[in-house]
């Protein structure tokens, strides 16, 4: 399903919202935890098609900074087996 209209209020990017939750149910397989229901629709097109505004609910889901070098702060080194061992 395409997350874009050409027509209307721009829609929000469900997907980078921090409310946007995937359920288990098949009817229903999104949710949008601020308002509190699930859909079968994205939930900014929910919003719209019952109330007739955008969603004012959006809030971006935090970010990692852009520096993957960046390791300062992460409390695991590397194992011989190439994964990551918690440090205790």
């Amino acid at each position: 399903m395409d997350n874009t209209c050409t027509d209307g209020p721009q829609p929000v990017d469900c997907l980078r919202c921090r409310h946007f939750q995937i359920t288990w149910e098949a009817d229903h397989p999104r949710a949008c935890r601020a308002m509190g229901f699930k859909t079968a629709l994205w939930p900014w097109q929910e919003v719209l098609r019952s109330s007739g505004a955008p969603c004012l609910k959006f809030e971006p889901k935090s970010v990692l900074p852009k520096n993957s070098n960046d390791t300062e702060g992460i409390d695991s080194v590397r194992t011989s087996g190439g994964g990551f061992s918690k440090r205790v």
